[in-house]
Parts: structure tokens; C-alpha cells; sequence
């Protein structure tokens, strides 16, 4: 599991030289909105060339497709990256519908992020969430918000129904619940306060424009040396004990709890801070 989802244009050459010196879990190579019509074959072009001639163990690669809305550029974009060493591929606007015509274009498997970025796919994230090629969601604000003819604002009050909606219907299927990305690329409290929220709602990592918001995400989604300590002596009770309900520091823990800690000393581990 990631933390960290970084955006990056696939016409920018030097971006893609550098997509491993972002400490970003993922990156996600970009065909669609970051590239204007007329550079989207130089993209597929650049992007092609430049993976299959680098190899990388780290990050996690990801290339976001054009919609099926727009089935030229798809098809393009699908023939030039089915033999790309790539974890998948984002999809923009996913929704029921589009997905299936995503799917009898695509035979091969593949892990798909769905955006969730049109008012219709709130409504059948269960559903999406259970496809077996869905490995995960994103959040996209700028064009959820336009789409309802509403202002985006720095506190996210008008993205709780979306974030929770994507939030509960991945952890159904223990799937990814990816939250967006802070647009202020300048405003450092703002992307702060904007992590707590996704983090206090429960999505499991963060998406970025812009590298230096990288550490601030991977900081917010790493396990604390406090939580732990805590989560370890948690465990350590319940194995001394052999029981899956005690008392601890005068708080009752029991059998979700001892599962949230383990669940939390995994995550450590994976991001090497265990």
C-alpha cells in the first residue's frame, strides 16, 4: 500500500528523469488533463521510450489514461502502454459504464485507480469497489466541485459526502481510498489541515500536483513512533495474557483494537519504520 501519489505531466522530459528522486510512494505518469491535445502523442511517445529503456523497483508507476469519453485518444493511449512495466493505470471519471468500455478494450488484466470525479459514480462506488481489476480510489475535487457548479474551499467542508462515500466503500473491499490533491501549492497550513481531514476520515493515502507536498503526505500517513509503541505494548498484552479483552493503562482494550494495532505495525513495517 502507498501513501504518496504523485501527478506528473508525460510530455515533460525532465520530470520523468527524475520521477524516482521524489520520495513518492507512486507516481502516476499523466496523459490526460496535464497534456494539451496536440502533445498527447509526444507524451505516449516520450513516456514509452523513456520506461522501456529505465527499470524502477521504486516508486510505483502508474499511468492515468484519457477517458473512454474520449475513445480516440484512449485506444491511443491503451496500445501504447500495453507492454509498459507499469502497476496500472488511473481512470479518469470511472463510473459503471465507463468501466465497461474500459474493460472490452482492455482484455488484459490489469490493476485500475478509478477517479471518482462526476456526481453519478457516488452512487455506485459499492459496486465499482467490487470489481476484481479495481484496486483502488481517487478523489478528484476540481472537476467533482465543477461539476456541481460549487467553489472548492480550504477547509473541504462541501468534499465530507464525496471523501466518506469513497472511504466506506473501500474499506468494504480493502481496497485504496486516495484522497485529492491540495491545490494551494504555496500554502503549507492549508495542505497540513487538509491531510488531518483525510487522515481523521480514513483514506489510506493522499494524491499530489507538486513534489513538495511528497514528505508532507508520506510524514501524515506514516505510523508514529508513539502509535508504536503503543499498538507493540497492545500486542504484547494480549499475547501475555492470551486474551483478546483487558485492561490497559485504565482503558478496556479489546478485539478491534488489538486488530487496529496490528494493522497499524504492519503498515510500519511496509514503510520501513518498523
Amino acid at each position: 500500500m502507498s501513501r504518496s501519489y504523485l501527478f506528473i505531466p508525460g510530455d515533460v522530459p525532465r520530470m520523468l528523469q527524475n520521477l524516482d528522486v521524489f520520495d513518492a510512494d507512486a507516481v502516476i505518469i499523466d496523459f490526460e488533463d496535464s497534456v494539451a491535445d496536440h502533445n498527447k502523442d509526444e507524451a505516449r511517445q516520450l513516456t514509452a521510450a523513456f520506461l522501456k529503456r529505465y527499470t524502477f523497483h521504486r516508486p510505483k508507476l502508474y499511468i492515468r489514461i484519457n477517458s473512454t469519453d474520449d475513445l480516440a485518444h484512449c485506444k491511443k493511449d491503451l496500445a501504447s502502454i500495453k507492454d509498459l512495466p507499469i502497476a496500472g493505470i488511473v481512470f479518469p471519471k470511472m463510473n459503471v459504464e465507463r468501466l465497461k468500455i474500459l474493460e472490452s478494450l482492455w482484455a488484459k488484466p490489469i490493476d485500475i485507480l478509478g477517479i471518482l470525479e462526476t456526481p453519478d459514480v457516488f452512487f455506485e462506488v459499492l459496486s465499482l469497489a467490487k470489481n476484481p481489476h479495481v484496486k483502488g480510489f481517487l478523489l478528484g475535487a476540481e472537476d467533482l466541485t465543477k461539476a456541481l457548479n460549487i467553489d472548492r474551499s480550504q477547509d473541504g467542508k462541501e468534499l465530507l459526502f464525496a471523501r466518506s462515500q469513497m472511504i466506506f466503500a473501500a474499506a468494504s473491499t480493502n481496497i485504496e481510498a486516495i484522497d485529492t490533491p491540495f491545490t494551494d501549492v504555496l500554502n503549507e497550513a492549508g495542505l497540513i489541515e487538509d491531510i488531518k481531514q483525510a487522515t481523521a476520515l480514513g483514506c489510506t493515502a493522499k494524491a499530489s500536483i507538486h513534489p513538495n507536498h511528497v514528505a508532507f503526505i508520506n510524514n501524515a500517513f506514516t505510523p508514529s513512533q508513539e502509535a508504536i509503541k503503543a499498538s507493540k505494548r497492545i500486542i504484547a498484552k494480549s499475547e501475555q495474557t492470551q486474551s483478546m479483552r483487558f485492561s490497559l493503562d485504565g482503558k478496556m482494550i479489546d478485539k478491534p483494537v488489538i486488530e487496529r494495532a496490528r494493522k497499524l505495525l504492519k503498515r510500519a513495517k511496509d514503510y520501513g519504520v518498523l
